[in-house]
């Protein structure tokens, strides 16, 4: 009898090594596909943008990469805050991880490093995800959504989405 008890505990052990290591494989799975799903996304994003931009009626005169006398007035009457970047009067919608990071940085209370902004994301906490979120990040200072308070520091534009610099909410 001890020797059907001997195999079936052998049995039992093999079988939780077979499910330790499906486990493993699974979580492995599941980072390969958020990796998939956030590159279809921007892959996405810069197909629509890409379609819009082909699509887009420009004046005949007018140059690309140069402001229209319009659009000048426009950028000149934008509210100009000491500390932070100027804010354009149209600011490109957000969309994935850019959103996400906005969403992030308005809620935080203090400012956040790239690094800090991919693990709150859940990202993988490599080179090439931080220096990609950081590239992102300097973008949104460009857009008005966010602000560099110091170098690498980020936090949200004074502003913005009824958010002031510091994460709280704004009073004006």
């Amino acid at each position: 009898m001890t020797s059907l008890l001997t195999k079936l505990e052998r049995a039992e052990e093999s079988t939780r090594q077979q499910c330790a290591e499906l486990s493993r494989q699974l979580e492995e799975l599941r980072e390969r596909l958020a990796v998939a799903q956030r590159r279809l996304e921007r892959l996405s994003i810069a197909r629509e943008e890409l379609t819009a931009l082909e699509t887009a009626d420009e004046p005949a005169d007018a140059k690309p990469g140069k402001a229209t006398e319009g659009d000048q007035d426009a950028v000149r009457s934008a509210p100009e805050t000491p500390g932070h970047a100027e804010i354009p009067p149209e600011r490109p919608a957000l969309r994935g991880l850019r959103k996400d990071a906005v969403v992030l940085l308005a809620s935080s209370d203090e400012p956040l490093r790239a690094r800090d902004v991919v693990r709150a994301l859940g990202q993988q906490d490599v080179r090439g995800q931080v220096e990609g979120m950081r590239a992102r990040l300097k973008r949104l200072v460009v857009d008005g959504w966010l602000v560099e308070r110091e170098q690498g520091l980020f936090s949200i534009a004074s502003g913005v989405n009824g958010f002031a610099g510091g994460g709280s909410a704004a009073t004006s």
